[in-house]
């Protein structure tokens, strides 16, 4: 008789499962597993764990990137909405949302059901988006949230309206990226903060020579962060608005 045939049925089944968890590819982008992450921390049992099953690529780096800024600019003082463009089923939304003082409000500009240059499958709407942000944000006041259906072409802010936070995750051609960074950067708080992602992603190469542009025309804007994240291609690079004065201005 063989070692094999000689192990009883039930043991078998569990050492199967063993290896089955063991050489199971797990995807980095979504994963809370404690090999990829460790033991779970607050943020990952009480935000991540909440979104991580919603369409998206915002990852568990994404989360604690944002957890960082966010949590910062309260400690510091720094007041204002939040702003982002292209929000799908709503995971960043989500994290942004928890970190809204009761006089800030979140503005989100996605295209939900409009046709996009960029095709997208399982399109959400208002509701699903909604729905998602309320997993980690159960006593959002609606007045918190504004919600703004329509291309960022289209896009129409309040001539005063100053945010601390921006993310941009909309369409990702060269034209439309530098459009958004173009349409913000006059309602960026004097060390708000920035947020563009897919930097030097492979099947997006317009967003980077947009950024790298935008840098170039503006500089009272500087790079505070170019982050790699897990299991992602591209990268999300974090710019600020500083007082330093022009070279045309000394």
């Amino acid at each position: 008789m063989t070692i094999k045939r000689s192990i009883p049925g039930p043991i078998k089944r569990r050492i199967r499962a063993v290896m089955d968890r063991i050489s199971r590819k797990r995807d980095l982008r979504t994963s809370t597993d404690e090999r990829d992450i460790g033991p779970k921390g607050p943020l990952i049992a009480d935000v991540y764990d909440l979104i991580h099953t919603v369409p998206g690529a915002f990852n568990v780096d994404d989360t604690s990137h944002f957890h960082l800024i966010l949590s910062m600019q309260t400690h510091l003082g720094l007041e204002g909405d939040l702003l982002e463009i292209g929000s799908y089923h709503g995971r960043s939304s989500a994290v942004m949302a928890r970190y809204l003082h009761p006089s800030e409000r979140l503005h989100i500009c996605d295209a939900f059901q409009i046709e996009t240059d960029d095709r997208y499958e399982n399109k959400p709407t208002v509701a699903d988006l909604m729905a998602n942000i309320r997993r980690v944000n159960r006593n959002l006041q609606e007045q918190n949230i504004v919600i703004h259906e329509c291309l960022s072409n289209e896009l129409e802010l309040e001539p005063k309206q100053a945010f601390r936070f921006i993310h941009i995750d909309g369409g990702h051609s060269e034209e439309q990226t530098l459009f958004d960074l173009n349409l913000v950067k006059g309602h960026l708080c004097n060390k708000g903060i920035v947020a563009v992602d897919d930097y030097h992603h492979p099947e997006w190469p317009g967003v980077t020579p947009a950024i790298d542009r935008f840098l170039a025309e503006n500089d009272d804007y500087r790079v505070i962060a170019d982050l790699n994240r897990h299991g992602a291609k591209g990268r999300k690079i974090y710019i600020t608005k500083t007082d330093r004065i022009r070279k045309d201005d000394r």
